[in-house]
């Protein structure tokens, strides 16, 4: 396979992925929680993020074909950087979003002494994957910073 089109594969994935990210949380999010009353917007952001994380994943295992096809030597610490953002995107999406979901169901059904508990316990879990999601966007920028410098994958 062509040098080139490796690298575009790696750069559309990487930016996509990246992208994704920004315009989520920065644009999609806060104009649907300033649109709409704030359950309709959490329902709307719920059905919204599990098209998010597959994004992630996506791009997550192209960027690893190419950087196996490039060799371990020639990519360095882009491994790390590549990790991190799978990481953190495979806890919050496998890990934190199913169970953020499941505890936003019991919360609409339960009782005015259970709901505060659950309430607290969602958000954590929102929290965490705010906090995951910002260091794969951080993450993301390591990996376009060291793949800006001399660009060769």
């Amino acid at each position: 396979m062509s040098s080139t089109l490796l690298n575009f594969i790696y750069l559309l994935n990487l930016v996509c992925w990246i992208g994704s990210i920004i315009f989520f949380f920065f644009f999609v999010a806060p104009a649907v929680f300033k649109s709409l009353d704030r359950e309709k917007a959490g329902e709307l952001v719920g059905y919204i993020v599990p098209g998010y994380y597959r994004v992630s994943y996506v791009c997550g295992s192209l960027l690893l074909v190419v950087l196996l096809l490039a060799g371990f030597e020639s990519v360095g610490l882009k491994w790390c950087a590549w990790g991190i953002m799978m990481l953190g995107s495979v806890i919050a999406g496998l890990g934190l979003n199913p169970k953020a979901r499941s505890l936003k169901e019991k919360i609409k059904n339960a009782s005015e002494v259970e709901k505060p508990d659950l309430e607290t316990r969602f958000k954590i879990l929102h929290s965490l994957s705010v906090k995951l999601n910002a260091t794969v966007l951080f993450a993301g920028l390591w990996l376009l910073w060291l793949s800006a410098g001399k660009f060769k994958i």
